[in-house]
């Protein structure tokens, strides 16, 4: 896909609009990260569960709250057809609406990932934890990006609904599934940092996962001529 200067400028302020919308709840979201990384930090238990479950559960909402006003509010408010006004067409709509939502699913997310690193690198919780959370995380980024392409796809607000209450239901099981792999759960109780094949062949298949979503939803918009 070739875009134009007047292309660029249009879809940078597409992406702008979707920042300036979401700027507020996006900075409540990060504050609260920042206490649940203080809260593992402490290196308590009950701190740390408390911790971790409030970093999972504000990943999911950070990124369901993006979906949920620059996508799906978009269609019930009817905004969408003064974009359709706008010389936009289905594939610049596409890449404005997809790197709007990532962008500003990365800024939160790339600060948990960080700060975890940081409070287990650099406090008695051992390091080994690293891997096993790191691999949380990136389930945590497939399940925003099917999310995402999704709603990009299928109009339903219904159907858009379903898939991120469905996705959500698959934390839980792929945390005891992990879990139950000794070759990554020995390494939680160590201070050993260790990528051993089944961490690394999991790790590929998330990131193998989500380019793989967003080629599907890309030729699927690339072949649509108008909105309609």
């Amino acid at each position: 896909m070739i875009v134009t200067a007047e292309e660029f400028r249009i879809m940078k302020l597409l992406v702008i609009k979707d920042w300036q919308i979401y700027q507020k709840q996006l900075a409540a979201y990060v504050v609260g990260l920042i206490i649940g990384l203080t809260l593992v930090g402490m290196s308590k238990v009950w701190s740390f569960y408390g911790g971790g479950l409030l970093l999972l559960v504000l990943l999911i909402c950070v990124g369901g709250f993006a979906i949920q006003s620059s996508l799906l509010n978009e269609r019930k408010e009817q905004t969408l057809p003064f974009v359709m006004s706008m010389p936009v067409t289905p594939m610049m709509h596409y890449w404005s609406k997809l790197i709007s939502n990532v962008t500003i699913y990365l800024a939160p997310f790339t600060l948990v990932v960080a700060g975890t690193a940081f409070v287990v690198l650099y406090t008695p919780i051992p390091d080994g934890v690293l891997v096993w959370a790191i691999l949380i995380y990136g389930f945590l980024a497939v399940n925003f990006f099917l999310s995402l392409c999704t709603a990009l796809v299928v109009e339903s607000e219904g159907w858009n609904i379903f898939a991120q209450i469905g996705l959500s239901t698959l934390i839980s099981p792929f945390m005891l599934a992990i879990g139950s792999i000794d070759a990554i759960h020995s390494q939680t109780r160590t201070n050993n940092v260790a990528w051993g094949s089944a961490a690394v062949a999991i790790l590929a298949l998330e990131i193998a996962v989500i380019v793989l979503a967003i080629v599907i939803t890309g030729a699927i918009h690339r072949r649509k001529v108008s909105f309609l």
